[in-house]
């Protein structure tokens, strides 16, 4: 039998316990009916990254579960997936086709040697594995699903980002380059070397990964500021998480890079605080202001 099935309940409690992600701290800010929802979600999204990763398991076995877990979700009647996310599917009106598309996401990074030709290509598996996971976590967060669809697409791209720039030397190690390879090139870094040479290429990235970290917040829509509060914790994490390789010269290919509990605790704090304010003018913030955004340091 294979154990990567969708299984007829998700075990949303204990997968959420032991996944130790940077985004739980935010579902405390919801409601407890909607935090339930955001529990069961981030379940099944963390189960379908799961089959990305299951290197013990078969090839066979892992696009075998992909398939019926697109069956589900094609399925009108949502026949095949769990009971628990079929409901809260139906409930809050959350659109099949934006899993399918994270679904075909999960599917780039089953292949052996995962590539991104070009900018284009990597802006479209940033939508499929994070824009959409973004858009459908707005109406759980009780958020205008339209209004607030640009907002979730560029910040959830930023996050990505994030995520490939921290997971640069791991993700090289199994054979994944997700910067896209016309930029590489241009910057005279061979493929089957990468990431050596990559240092100053990797600083540039980060620079345009918060300027898309800025975009997001420009696009942040007034009228939902309450209601995407637990999504504006997830981005002060991940952009102090950034900042903090930035400042530390990014040396992401010789070392991981995490928050600390007391830099989360700290970080969030500080984005409650402003929460009830406008974010200052774009065009006074750059990339050059990185450092200014630290938390108290211990001294010895």
């Amino acid at each position: 039998m294979n154990p990567l099935l969708p299984p007829p309940r998700l075990d949303a409690d204990a997968i959420v316990r032991g996944s130790k992600s940077s985004f739980l701290p935010a579902f405390h800010l919801l409601r407890p009916e909607r935090r339930r929802d955001l529990v069961t979600f981030y379940a099944f999204c963390k189960t379908v990254d799961d089959i990305a990763d299951a290197g013990k398991h078969a090839s066979g076995q892992r696009y075998e579960s992909l398939e019926a877990w697109r069956s589900g979700f094609r399925d009108p009647q949502l026949r095949g997936l769990p009971a628990d996310l079929a409901e809260l599917i139906r409930r809050r009106g959350m659109p099949c086709g934006l899993f399918l598309e994270l679904l075909d996401g999960t599917a780039t990074d089953l292949t052996e040697n995962v590539r991104m030709a070009t900018r284009a290509d990597l802006d479209l598996y940033c939508h499929r594995v994070a824009g959409t996971v973004g858009q459908l976590c707005l109406p759980i967060f009780g958020a205008d699903a339209e209004r607030c669809a640009d907002y979730a697409e560029t910040l959830g791209r930023a996050l990505q980002y994030t995520n490939i720039l921290r997971d640069t030397a791991a993700d090289a190690r199994r054979g994944r380059i997700y910067f896209p390879l016309d930029e590489l090139a241009a910057a005279g870094i061979d493929e089957k070397e990468f990431p050596a040479g990559s240092g100053a290429y990797l600083a540039r990235f980060a620079d345009q990964t918060e300027l898309v970290f800025a975009s997001a917040e420009a696009k942040l829509p007034i009228r939902d500021r309450t209601a995407l509060k637990p999504a504006r914790i997830m981005a002060s994490i991940y952009r102090r998480l950034l900042r903090k390789m930035r400042n530390d010269g990014l040396r992401v290919t010789d070392k991981p890079y995490r928050l600390s509990l007391a830099e989360k605790i700290w970080t969030i704090t500080r984005a409650l605080a402003t929460s009830g304010r406008r974010a200052p003018s774009q065009a006074a913030r750059s990339p050059s202001a990185a450092g200014d955004d630290r938390p108290p340091q211990k001294t010895q």
